[in-house]
């Protein structure tokens, strides 16, 4: 359930930090979904199970430490944008 939040926050940190006006496809959330899972759990396990400023800023400052894979897929979905 847990990992499953943080889905939800990489894919709400993404969103907005990429300021589109279109929305997320599915096979963009599946993607950072599958990339992002595990460093939800490394970087942002032990902040409450919702969406709130904590968790983004968790995200925005491990930023640099993601694994490639989910870095990559932020900067994929990026750029679409």
């Amino acid at each position: 359930m847990l990992v499953r939040f943080g889905l939800g926050v990489v894919l709400t940190m993404v969103a907005s930090s990429a300021a589109l006006a279109a929305p997320m496809s599915d096979e963009d959330k599946a993607v950072l979904q599958q990339q992002c899972a595990g460093d939800f759990t490394t970087f942002c396990a032990g902040l409450p199970p919702e969406d709130g400023p904590e968790t983004q800023a968790c995200f925005q400052k491990n930023m640099s430490q993601l694994s490639p894979g989910c870095r990559t897929a932020i900067q994929a979905y990026k750029k679409k944008g």
